[in-house]
């Protein structure tokens, strides 16, 4: 279930904001309409607000521009919004990208190989201390370290944070709030279509004691030789007892990877029998000329 949504207040004085659909139906089911809403905000101070149908689409209205103009938001602020129950939201405002030990970023890992530090965010909450160094990740109780480098002005989560990204499923383009626990640890949000998404590290598949290495030379002479012996091998008319052969064919395990060096890697993926083999022989030759041609 989602748990809170994020949206951007593109126009201060417009009397109602936008809710995602999908947040209304999994949260509150089909009969999401005319609901009376309670908004709470960290200074103390709360709201009535109701959750309405306007072209199809759910609204907060009937008391959204009293939110607005008592907290004096600003156009483009970014506002996340928490359900406390059934009938109230807490709602963040970001100011310059911090909320009080929070702030919010933009995933670009494919792009720039790392996350950026807000620097408002840097400037407020670790003043005078230096930035760099490594700090721990914990997302829903699961933890990755990744280490702070400088890049030009900014400060970045760089080392260590494409691994995180890869291990989660964090797309480029994800929304991000970062949250300082203590001194070395933040904990992580991740925002997708407005709607914060619940994320599961993936389950190794591989294992490096699966993989095994040969040479290139080594390996084509044991191939030419397995294909020879399986050609040598008697046939029904040639067997002397008249009985077909009980041998099975030999078996090669093959990985789709090739990887750097002389050395040909292979994973245990898939059995293949050795005249199977001879008839992919021609696509094997074009992925080691392949593989030749990026040494």
């Amino acid at each position: 279930m989602y748990t809170s949504f994020v949206k951007y207040l593109l126009n201060p004085a417009s009397l109602s904001i936008d809710v995602p659909l999908t947040f209304v139906t999994q949260f509150y089911g089909e009969d999401w309409a005319d609901r009376k809403l309670r908004i709470y905000h960290s200074s103390g101070k709360k709201w009535v607000v109701m959750l309405k149908q306007v072209k199809c689409m759910p609204v907060l209205t009937d008391g959204w521009e009293t939110v607005v103009s008592e907290l004096k938001l600003q156009k483009d602020c970014l506002l996340t919004f928490l359900p406390l129950n059934h009938f109230s939201l807490h709602l963040s405002s970001y100011v310059n990208g911090v909320c009080d030990q929070s702030y919010f970023t933009i995933n670009r890992h494919l792009r720039l190989g790392f996350t950026i530090i807000e620097d408002s965010f840097v400037q407020q909450c670790f003043e005078d201390n230096v930035v760099a160094g490594s700090y721990e990740i914990n997302y829903k109780g699961s933890l990755w370290t990744v280490s702070t480098s400088k890049f030009n002005s900014n400060y970045v989560f760089s080392q260590g944070w494409t691994q995180l990204c890869n291990d989660l499923g964090v797309q480029e383009d994800d929304l991000l709030v970062f949250e300082k626990l203590d001194d070395v640890m933040f904990g992580l949000i991740v925002y997708r279509d407005e709607v914060e998404i619940r994320l599961s590290k993936k389950v190794e598949s591989e294992s490096d004691d699966d993989v095994f290495q040969i040479f290139k030379a080594d390996y084509f002479k044991t191939f030419f030789k397995d294909i020879e012996e399986d050609d040598n091998q008697p046939t029904p008319d040639e067997s002397q007892s008249g009985t077909v052969p009980s041998r099975t064919p030999k078996k090669v395990h093959v990985k789709e990877t090739l990887k750097e060096g002389d050395g040909l890697h292979f994973k245990t993926m898939q059995d293949v029998s050795l005249p199977t083999l001879k008839y992919i022989y021609i696509n094997l030759v074009m992925i080691i000329a392949y593989y030749n041609s990026c040494l």
